[in-house]
């Protein structure tokens, strides 16, 4: 049965994060024939096409939304379809050229924009695609991502569809400040009727497209401008076709600076738009779900998330955004899977958001491990006796602390091998492990199930997993692993075998969506920061028809949504 997911992502940071996930998702692509079948339907989230060459393509079903100066040199059809006009293959007669007098004096002279500079990365792809290069070569070269990176489409391996790309002309995308700056601007931009129009246009064609499509998850960033074309998206959504949606309001692990504003106002700013976002959220999407390497995320962004036996430089967008698509890849394996699991509620995205958001508690925290501390000599089953008492993950989602009681989970491993379980009856060593409960388990679901039955008190899992481990390939940041993860992703203490370590090439890994009454924290601070802004100082949001009582009115519906988290409510 058909479930297909469009995907959105809108907004700069949102399309780094959604680029490394596409990135991801094709890097685990296998075209042999004789390969074991994928445990993942690629379908659900990619649409099979052609192209007038009547090749077959295999495409993200996705519409993105950015500022204009972020494609560089891709067209906004992108390069897959069509071939990007060259003047150069005109052949003309000279002859056949009229010559005409011009009045130079009344001639506006226009000079050519000088060719956007390609990324090394992209210059060998496009080598490649024209048989050039091989892949191989590609592969091996060490490009610098981490400094050389400029913008998502840098580091881009997916192709596109024609209509995936969509650019805000009215605004410049810049690292010094941002342009679309509030929520009330976002919302404006949508009464602009052409954006407008060909955005929904192009969800209905998707949609169209679909046998049964069964919902929507989004990518945006939450903080600027791009939160309030989010909210009207998810309007037009809601109204028009009443599916699931999942989304993930993403926060920049660097403040972002505003035009006109300094430090104090960009921050005030940030915190109204975050505050009106998560207000307004529940009253359109299924479930929520904010992101950020960051610990806090509100007035001041700081305290990075630390991740055991990952390096990274908590201020860089290529790296955090890779670690945050590795989230986003693992936790959507629940509705992505193939087979029997298929049949159950739990493979649908509506399942997921249903059993999460009881109680009117649409906002759920993410945690993730990566890599899962798994020895390369090491069961899975002494692996989770030694983290009893301990938790498996570390939270990505700001200003959260989720602890262990009262919890409703879903939960998502990949490359936990079978055969690395438990010992085997017969085998000596097996005498220690035969007396813990967790030996009856006969695969990692149910060891995981049992294992959180018994760290979390009165709480709820629903455990998925797929044997295959994430794929690491370019352009995805290696550098993330430090030295003793091996490059299966598992973790050595062996000096030996550390001084000879190639790159990580695979890694397993464990993501998890939960509900607790621990996230009213996170929104009660965010509900003390929004009240202390005098709106009245902000002139900006004003201007955009943000009137002061529409404004303490959602404001006091950020509080009525925290109190569904008070400890009253029993689950």
């Amino acid at each position: 049965m058909a479930r297909e997911i469009l995907t959105f992502q809108l907004g700069n940071y949102s399309n780094y994060v959604g680029t490394h996930w596409w990135n991801i998702q094709e890097s685990s692509f296998n075209y042999d024939p004789n390969a074991e079948p994928s445990e993942i339907d690629h379908s659900v989230l990619y649409r099979e096409g052609q192209t007038r060459q009547r090749q077959v393509t295999f495409t993200p079903r996705l519409l993105m939304v950015d500022l204009a100066g972020t494609l560089k040199h891709l067209p906004r059809t992108g390069d897959l379809y069509e071939t990007p006009f060259d003047p150069a293959q005109i052949d003309i007669d000279p002859a056949e050229v009229i010559d005409f007098e011009w009045d130079t004096e009344k001639v506006e002279v226009i000079k050519k924009d000088e060719p956007a500079v390609r990324h090394p990365y992209q210059v060998d792809l496009q080598a490649e695609s024209t048989a050039i290069s091989s892949s191989k070569e590609t592969e091996e070269k060490d490009y610098d991502f981490s400094n050389t990176v400029q913008d998502w489409i840098d580091f881009s391996y997916s192709r596109y569809h024609p209509r995936s790309i969509n650019i805000i002309e009215r605004y410049t995308h810049s690292k010094e400040e941002s342009q679309l700056d509030t929520i009330t601007n976002g919302a404006e931009l949508w009464k602009d009727y052409d954006f407008q129009d060909e955005l929904t246009d192009r969800v209905r064609q998707y949609i169209e497209e679909c046998d049964g499509c069964q919902g929507f998850q989004m990518l945006f960033d939450c903080c600027d401008g791009f939160s309030g074309i989010a909210i009207k998206l998810l309007e037009h959504l809601q109204d028009e076709y009443g599916k699931s949606s999942l989304l993930f309001p993403v926060l920049p692990p660097k403040a972002p600076a505003f035009k006109n504003a300094d430090e104090a106002m960009s921050d005030s700013i940030r915190v109204i738009n975050t505050a009106l976002t998560f207000a307004q959220l529940p009253e359109y999407c299924s479930l929520f779900v904010p992101l950020s390497t960051m610990g806090r995320c509100w007035r001041k962004v700081g305290e990075p998330r630390s991740l055991p036996n990952v390096v990274y430089d908590p201020s860089n967008f290529y790296q955090t955004s890779a670690i945050l698509a590795s989230y986003l890849d693992t936790a959507t394996l629940r509705y992505r899977l193939k087979g029997s699991v298929a049949t159950g509620s739990g493979a649908y995205l509506s399942g997921m958001c249903s059993d999460l958001s009881a109680y009117g508690r649409k906002m759920a925290a993410a945690g993730f491990s990566f890599p899962f501390p798994l020895g390369d000599q090491q069961d899975v089953i002494d692996c989770l006796d030694q983290r009893e008492g301990k938790s498996l993950t570390v939270q990505l989602t700001p200003n959260v602390n989720v602890r262990n009681r009262a919890v409703v989970q879903s939960v998502c491993a990949r490359g936990l091998p079978q055969n690395r379980l438990k010992r085997p009856p017969t085998a000596k060593s097996a005498q220690r492990q035969q007396i813990m409960p967790a030996y009856r388990c006969s695969n990692v679901s149910e060891m995981l199930q049992l294992f959180y039955s018994c760290s979390l008190e009165v709480s709820m899992s629903h455990v998925s997993s797929v044997n295959a481990p994430m794929t690491i390939r370019q352009p995805f940041p290696v550098e993330l692993f430090d030295k003793r993860v091996r490059y299966d992703g598992f973790l050595t203490d062996c000096l030996l075998t550390q001084a000879s370590l190639q790159y990580v090439q695979s890694c397993p890994a464990l993501a998890v969506v939960q509900s607790s009454s621990d996230i009213g924290d996170g929104l009660d601070a965010l509900h003390r920061e929004v009240r202390r802004i005098r709106l009245a100082k902000i002139p900006r949001f004003g201007e955009c028809g943000l009137e002061e009582v529409d404004y303490k009115e959602t404001v006091e519906r950020l509080l009525e949504f925290k109190e569904n988290y008070d400890e009253n409510y029993e689950l």
